[in-house]
Order: structure tokens, then sequence, then C-alpha cells
């Protein structure tokens, strides 16, 4: 059983527990995750299963989109509505055309400090460890890239906007970052995942349609190839050069690659991503 799934991970639940609920429905230990949520956001979590688990990195890398909640007129410790109140401001009056323009402001690459209550690794700990200790670090800054914010929707305090941002952008902190531009303050609200990796919500399926669908047999209705996520140029190698590839030796081939990275296939199955050299390729990631 290799290949990747969608599903779509419900709020209250640790990315650590939707893949242990994968591995007790599929029976199987080899399954993993190419990018966590936090416990409050729903939405596209991709999930690799088997061979599937070696292409996470991969994965990993992709553009993510949210639609998300920024709630005006308050600032938490936690940048989001899990935190205490830690700054207040609800006198202020802004016109769909003010947000607009703030939102356009930041879109394209930035420097971005990440929140406090966060998972990034600060001398060996992580910044939540020392935020519960309450001790003061300068955080370091990541450059991250908005591809496009929309607004969707501005009621009173709640502007619903759809973000396209690149992988590692904490939208937390951009609706922290928002607020403060507004002239007044934000947090974060509701967060859903709406896409990843070019897996959308829409073709999700919750923990409990895969139990249903793997009880019936039916798994091939959800479980994709890997190639069918992450298409790449296929190059068909001889046979005879098998053993050579999966120990990570190069082999002549001196027909035209057009990309740089491809699937190298051999013995009628997909073996690897392959890289080229003047005239021989090598497997780069082992997929066996």
């Amino acid at each position: 059983m290799n290949g990747i799934l969608n599903i779509l991970k419900p709020t209250g639940m640790t990315s650590h527990d939707v893949v242990s609920s994968v591995r007790k429905i599929l029976d199987m230990k080899k399954v993993g995750h190419a990018g966590t949520l936090d416990p409050n956001v729903a939405g596209v979590m991709v999930i690799c299963v088997g061979k599937g688990t070696k292409l996470s990195d991969y994965l990993m890398n992709g553009d993510k989109e949210y639609v998300c909640e920024l709630v005006l007129g308050q600032s938490t410790d936690t940048q989001d509505s899990y935190g205490a109140v830690v700054c207040k401001n609800d006198k202020f009056n802004l016109s769909i055309e003010e947000i607009i323009n703030v939102l356009k402001e930041f879109e394209g690459e930035q420097l971005q400090v990440p929140p406090m209550y966060s998972a990034v690794k600060l001398n060996g700990k992580k910044l939540y460890e020392y935020a519960r200790q309450n001790i003061e670090v300068i955080k370091p800054g990541k450059l991250v890239n908005i591809k496009e914010i929309k607004l969707i929707k501005f009621e009173k305090t709640n502007v619903l906007m759809k973000i396209k941002c690149s992988k590692g952008t904490y939208m937390r902190t951009l609706c922290n970052d928002i607020g403060e531009k507004l002239g007044t303050y934000g947090h974060m609200g509701v967060l859903i995942r709406v896409e990843a990796k070019g897996l959308h919500i829409d073709n999700s399926v919750t923990l409990a349609e895969l139990k249903y669908l793997c009880d019936n047999n039916r798994l091939d209705e959800c479980l994709m190839s890997i190639d069918e996520v992450y298409p790449l140029e296929k190059v068909i190698v001889d046979d005879k050069y098998f053993d050579k590839l999966i120990v990570g030796n190069e082999v002549e081939y001196e027909q035209a690659v057009n990309s740089e990275e491809f699937y190298i296939c051999c013995k009628d199955q997909l073996i690897g991503i392959g890289k080229k050299t003047a005239h021989s390729i090598k497997i780069e990631k082992l997929l066996m």
C-alpha cells in the first residue's frame, strides 16, 4: 500500500493524532505527513503512506492556501483566539477600501518574525518553551512569500481572507501584523487550510470516510499514486542498470532529459527521483 492521502483534519486533533488514526485504520506503521497543522486548525493534511513517506520532504515545499479569519480590536499572547488578551482597542472605523489596500501591502516576499508560542527552534529549544518560562529572546526572522491575499468578507471586527503563501508562513503573525498596520490590534480566529501541494479541501476525505473505504476495499477511491500528486517527467532506464541505480551509482544515459528533476523507472517500476550530469543520471532520492 503506497501513495498519498488527502485527509480533512478536524479541529481539536494534533497532526500526530491524525497520523496515528490513519495507521490504525490502514493497519500499517509506515504513515507520515507532509506538513503539520496546529490542533485548532482544520483542513487539508497531506498524509504519506508506504513508499509515499519518502516523498514527504518534496511535498512540504509547496505553496499553501488558507481561509483565515482576522479578528480586529484585540491582540493575544499566542496571536490567536486561544491566547490571553494583551492589548485592546475597539475604537476604530475602517472601510472595505482601507482593508483591501492594507492587505495588498502584505503581498510579496517579507521577513516574518514567528510568534513566541510556536515550535520554531532557537539554540536547541522551541520558542514556546521560552514563552512558558517567561524568558524573553530575540526571535529570528524568516523570509516568507505571500502570493495573494483576497478579502472575502468584512463585518464589524471580523475580516475573512483567502491567502496563498509559501511554506512556513504563520497566519497568526500575519493577522497580528495586519491589525497593527490598520491602526488597531488583531489576532487570528478561524483558520482552514483549503489547499496544499495541489490537493484541495473539496477532494479531501475525513477519517470516518477513510475507515469506511478501507473496510469496504475501496481505498483506490482516495489513495493517490506518488506521481499523480508530484508529477515529473519519467525516464525509463534499461533493466540491466537496476542494481547500480538503487545503490546510488551513476549510469550512462544519452537521451535528452528536459527537467532537472525527474522520475527514474526501471524494471517496470518507479524507483526514484533522479538528477543528471553530462552524460549520465543517478538516483537522488530512492523511492523503493
